[in-house]
């Protein structure tokens, strides 16, 4: 009978060690490469909140770069600075976290573009930290209605809604060396 009693507990401290090591687990790679990691990204509830305010504003700046009009990017830049830092405070997971420091970054080097080229890099920023989250959850991007886009000539990613033709926003209109990223929904 203790025989059976203390393999029983064993079992169950084994499945509750193996519970706590899989919830530790660290679901992103950290580096600057997310756009060709495999693994996938996860951020909490709150963050998603205002992953959600940082996509609306995201679209505002795509039209503003993609266009060349850079007149409307400061304030842009700013609400996804506020956002971004919002978002930094609410996650508590690396990958989410990570992602989130991305965009503040990105965000503030746009706040300080002088000139279109500027912007594009500090875009591309945003854009390559957003774009690995999405293809890890694609039913994000079909909810949205928005298609993920990448640049071969420029190796960058960018959002897009679904139902606009594809603009580069870093060769400033062409399309000619850019395809749109296609991801399995399971």
């Amino acid at each position: 009978m203790k025989k059976n009693n203390f393999t029983y507990k064993m079992a169950i401290c084994f499945s509750l060690f193996c519970c706590c090591e899989l919830n530790n687990t660290v679901l992103a790679h950290e580096g600057h490469d997310h756009p060709h990691n495999t693994e996938q990204i996860t951020i909490g509830r709150s963050t998603y909140t205002h992953f959600k305010s940082i996509l609306s504003v995201y679209h505002e700046v795509f039209d503003d770069v993609s266009s060349g009009q850079l007149n409307h990017v400061p304030v842009s830049a700013q609400m996804l600075i506020n956002t971004a830092k919002k978002g930094i405070e609410t996650e508590s997971r690396n990958p989410g976290l990570h992602m989130m420091q991305c965009i503040l970054e990105g965000a503030q080097k746009l706040q300080r573009a002088e000139c279109l080229q500027d912007a594009q890099n500090a875009f591309a920023l945003i854009s390559d930290a957003i774009s690995p989250f999405l293809q890890s959850w694609p039913n994000l991007l079909k909810n949205n209605k928005i298609n993920l886009f990448e640049c071969k000539a420029h190796g960058h990613y960018w959002l897009q809604p679904h139902d606009a033709s594809p603009v580069c926003p870093y060769a400033y209109g062409v399309t000619t060396k850019c395809s749109i990223v296609t991801i399995d929904i399971h």
